[in-house]
């Protein structure tokens, strides 16, 4: 996948209800849906001794990248390692699959057996484990709406009920521990396309009330659970 252009806004429900009318006629909702339903997204991500990647982040390093295990819906039949690349505003993500006994020896900080046939993301993993120390850290996890277009490779998507856990051990299973980390009736709308976003999409979005920002899921998970965990939030 070539680097693509990832705009960030914080909108509310209303907003993304009105955004939602209009996205619904001009564009489809992606293959995860089920039913016209939201679907949950849950992630688990590393980081090493020294939080570089969280550091990287706040700081708006323009060349940085994450390593994250995703599944959907809470089903494991499909377990992905991912690896997001951002450079200079821009992003793209590599993946792989797991197996589910893959995926529990990396929940448990433990490398998985180098092998030059393995995938690139899961080697590249492998090394950052080796050398930097990398480890399982913070679970993100959201409710999704996704709207795709072939034209301009545009997919919009709704991330609603951002929570945090740092229930590692039971990353796979049904019920964890979870933590809001934004404002109740706060969500985050994201647009993500080549080069250029269609007109008619453009008009689509415009509320007159969005601003950018560079909001990091990931970002604000660890830092309301170090809050919590300083005994900072109440």
């Amino acid at each position: 996948m070539d680097y693509r252009v990832e705009e960030k806004y914080i909108c509310t429900e209303g907003e993304l209800q009105i955004l939602a009318g209009r996205l619904s006629s001009i564009m489809k909702e992606d293959g995860h849906h089920e039913e016209g339903k939201r679907y949950q997204i849950r992630s688990l991500y590393f980081d090493d001794f020294d939080d570089s990647c969280l550091a990287e982040t706040i700081d708006g390093a323009n060349d940085r990248k994450k390593f994250r295990i995703r599944i959907y819906g809470g089903h494991t039949d499909r377990i992905a390692l991912e690896v997001k690349y951002k450079l200079n505003g821009m992003t793209k993500k590599d993946a792989c699959l797991l197996t589910e006994e893959q995926c529990r020896e990396l929940m448990a900080g433990r490398r998985l057996p180098f092998q030059k046939s393995s995938p690139k993301v899961l080697r590249m993993l492998y090394l950052a484990m080796t050398t930097d120390w990398l480890l399982p850290v913070t679970i993100v996890q959201y409710e999704r709406t996704a709207y795709i277009s072939n034209i301009g490779n545009v997919r919009i998507t709704f991330d609603r009920n951002i929570s945090a856990s740092a229930d590692i051990r039971h990353f796979l299973e049904p019920g964890i521990r979870l933590m809001p980390v934004m404002e109740k009736g706060k969500h985050v709308l994201e647009v993500k396309y080549d080069e250029v976003l269609p007109d008619y999409i453009a008009q689509a979005l415009e509320t007159g009330r969005h601003q950018q920002t560079p909001f990091s899921k990931y970002k604000e998970c660890r830092i309301a659970l170090e809050a919590y965990r300083t005994g900072e939030m109440r």
